[in-house]
């Protein structure tokens, strides 16, 4: 058995949470033989269950409203993977920065916790391609509903009336 075959186990979560906290972790590489400069996994398992619980709330309240979506219908597993990563790196960089100190004596300096900058710049990276990504499912999604008659008016429609038999 090697390190990617570890399961998590969070008692009071679902299969399918259990399975994407897995996923995300084998993801970020999170595993103590990995982790060199550190004890451990940087980010437990109940974390990463709440980085995919606040990206499934983002993606539920950013327009158009098309709907609650869940873990088990979310309508693509890495844009999931995507927002839950940086929900943990702006986590990571809000602890880096809390505990950032430099130290310089008899000429010789060095800092602990100093990765903030490099976390920030892995933060913008992804939250871009995660919001994109976002923008661009939703939209698709809102037109596949709005063909069925069930997706998100535009605020056009309102504007410029009524132009189809249906309504």
């Amino acid at each position: 058995m090697t390190i990617y075959d570890q399961t998590t186990q969070i008692p009071a979560a679902s299969r399918r949470m259990n399975e994407l906290v897995a996923m995300i972790r084998l993801y970020l590489r999170d595993y103590a033989p990995l982790n060199r400069l550190i004890e451990g996994e940087e980010t437990n398992d109940r974390m990463i269950a709440w980085a995919i619980i606040d990206t499934l709330d983002d993606f539920n309240t950013t327009p158009p409203f098309i709907g609650k979506v869940g873990i088990n219908n979310f309508p693509s597993l890495s844009l999931l993977r995507e927002g839950a990563v940086v929900k943990i790196l702006e986590s990571t960089a809000l602890l880096q920065t809390r505990n950032q100190i430099n130290y310089s004596d008899g000429g010789i300096s060095f800092s602990v916790s100093d990765k903030a900058s490099f976390l920030l710049n892995w933060i913008q990276m992804f939250y871009q391609r995660y919001e994109q990504r976002k923008a661009k499912m939703k939209a698709s999604i809102n037109v596949e509903l709005a063909m069925e008659g069930e997706g998100v008016l535009s605020e056009y429609f309102v504007i410029n009336g009524l132009y189809f038999n249906n309504f």
